[in-house]
């Protein structure tokens, strides 16, 4: 789970490279992108998940289409967590 506080004004740039950038990389590297959410103007919340997750972390950092972008300058806060879920 990871929860965004964005930059005031930069929501409609992070969407950009959220959904241009970061989703389509990540699912090709086999994450599961499970909901993203807006809570507010700057409040982001999403959900992605992968089975082997430190190791598909460290290739989607290193991937070249990865280091092209940098949605971190669109953050002000973030808080990354660990989630179990909940068999429905």
């Amino acid at each position: 789970m990871r929860r965004y506080t964005l930059k005031e004004g930069t929501k409609e740039a992070f969407q950009e490279v959220f959904l241009g950038v970061i989703v389509p990389l990540r699912r090709a590297l086999g994450f599961k992108v499970l909901g993203a959410y807006w809570l507010s103007e700057r409040e982001f919340l999403w959900f992605v998940a992968h089975e082997n997750f430190e190791e598909a972390e460290k290739a989607y950092y290193e991937h070249p289409e990865r280091k092209k972008v940098n949605p971190a300058q669109y953050i002000e806060a973030m808080e990354t967590r660990f989630v179990e879920a909940l068999p429905l």
